[in-house]
């Protein structure tokens, strides 16, 4: 994908998102944001003030300037609630056009839920449920269905409005369920998943992390019970929070909002009957991404691409991850297609860490699975995915194992992790720019694996295979001793 530079004009913040890479995965080339309240000032349609207007476009010309210095393809500019809302937002978007040279493009509630779904779809491929985007002045709905978006909508219940709305009315509970009713139709999205999109919602899943000591920091695909959610909510309304968390990895002008934003996502759940909350760090901007793809495109697996991606840029030899999966097929031959789907990523990432010292290249492989914003997996899959590579390289199973982040994963799932990697592992032996594989049989008999070697390449053979043989082996014979069913391999 040629560089795509997105400016953001929200109602909490103005956001620049440079991006690269893959099309069906991009990437984050450069990220900034500046919060500026746009939404107090357009609440109730009034006009931005001249000192409002020239910071806008300070801020504006400064992310420009950079998309221009990075030589982006394109530059897309979208305003959404505060310039819905104001009613001189016509006067700041001619002075950007005539300072920049750039339409922005105040788009409506509604396309703003179908961009936020989309958003969903770049990052989940087959998601299906209800999605609600939190900005700054409005909450935006929508419902995505075998790949489709329908019922979108879009209500002033943003927390900068719920925080104006406050001082003026008594039953404010009452008043946002009414609205909500307006825009939702309770019995289509009941019990549906939830994908929660917008930096409150990310503050939040962010707090709850801290609260329950969760070993993963990415909100990417994020999943939280509601009633354990609730509790976090409750905290976050108490009168005590600010003072809790002034010193917190959260700005204050998002923490200022994030009692509000509590208050909605609770009535949410209850009016929606919410079992689980997914959140998500791809939106508005990313949807804009997807909204530009070709059909064929939109088909892709988001992280395969990425794979593939780091592969041909990182790996030694990346034509080899075709063969490896291949000749590795014994092992997982029987299991689920989503495991294989995973087992396929780990044989397209398992070599590009090997320009770091030894000693850091399971460090390298965890930094990339489970801190990137590579797209497409829950957090379960990406703690096993990164499991699959630790144990590519020395990782200790009893090690690995034990440790709360790997806990995510079910025991059944890291014994594959173990097998898989040792595989890959054994794998790596006959990498180079030919395709040994099609000349050593790999064999799986009674849990043990043997090479059958063809006589003109058996020099290939030697003691550091035999050792990585005898390490797969070790690990099939711990995968059948934990109960598991023998049919898996």
């Amino acid at each position: 994908m040629k560089r795509i530079g997105i400016i953001d004009i929200g109602s909490n913040s103005i956001r620049l998102v440079v991006f690269d890479g893959p099309k069906r995965s991009p990437l984050y080339l450069y990220n900034e944001k500046v919060f500026f309240k746009l939404g107090m000032q357009s609440f109730g349609g009034k006009p931005f003030d001249t000192n409002t207007i020239e910071a806008v476009l300070r801020i504006i010309n400064r992310y420009v300037a950079i998309c221009r210095n990075m030589e982006t393809s394109k530059i897309i500019m979208f305003g959404t609630s505060a310039l819905r809302e104001a009613s001189n937002s016509a006067v700041l978007v001619e002075l950007i056009r005539k300072k920049t040279n750039i339409d922005v493009d105040v788009i409506s509630g509604e396309k703003e839920a179908l961009y936020a779904a989309q958003g969903i779809l770049l990052g989940f491929p087959n998601a299906e449920g209800v999605i609600c985007d939190l900005g700054g002045n409005s909450v935006e709905f929508a419902n995505i269905r075998k790949g489709l978006v329908s019922d979108c909508n879009s209500a002033l219940l943003g927390p900068i409005s719920i925080k104006k709305l406050g001082k003026k009315f008594v039953g404010l509970d009452s008043y946002i369920r009414s609205e909500l009713l307006r825009v939702i139709n309770v019995k289509s999205v009941k019990d549906k998943p939830i994908f929660l999109i917008g930096g409150s919602w990310r503050a939040i899943a962010k707090i709850h992390m801290q609260r329950t000591k969760y070993p993963l920091k990415i909100i990417q695909g994020y999943k939280v019970e509601s009633k354990k959610l609730k509790k976090t909510l409750e905290f976050i309304q108490d009168s005590s929070f600010l003072n809790k968390y002034d010193e917190m990895n959260i700005s204050s002008e998002r923490l200022e909002l994030l009692p509000e934003s509590a208050r909605l996502l609770e009535i949410i759940i209850d009016e929606l009957q919410i079992n689980a909350s997914t959140f998500s760090s791809f939106g508005v901007r990313e949807g804009l991404i997807y909204q530009n793809l070709g059909d064929a495109e939109k088909k892709k697996d988001p992280l395969i691409e990425a794979a593939k991606f780091f592969e041909k840029k990182e790996a030694r030899f990346p034509k080899m991850s075709k063969y490896t999966y291949k000749w590795i097929s014994p092992l997982y031959k029987d299991l689920p297609r989503k495991t294989k789907r995973l087992i396929s990523a780990a044989c397209k990432l398992h070599d590009v860490a090997w320009i770091a010292h030894p000693d850091y290249k399971m460090e390298m492989c965890l930094e990339l699975v489970t801190r990137s914003n590579i797209s497409g997996l829950s957090h379960k899959e990406r703690v096993f995915l990164a499991m699959i590579l630790l144990f590519r390289h020395k990782a200790k199973p009893e090690k690995v194992f034990n440790t709360k982040l790997f806990r995510i994963v079910s025991k059944k799932k890291r014994k594959i992790a173990f097998v898989i990697g040792k595989g890959l592992r054994l794998a790596s032996t006959f990498f180079g720019e030919k395709n040994l594989f099609d000349k050593i049989d790999f064999r799986l008999r009674a849990q043990q694996v043997d090479l059958c070697f063809k006589s003109k390449i058996d020099f290939i053979n030697g003691e550091v295979v035999e050792r990585r043989v005898q390490e797969l082996n070790k690990a099939l014979n711990s995968y059948v001793t934990e109960n598991v069913e023998k049919k898996s391999f």
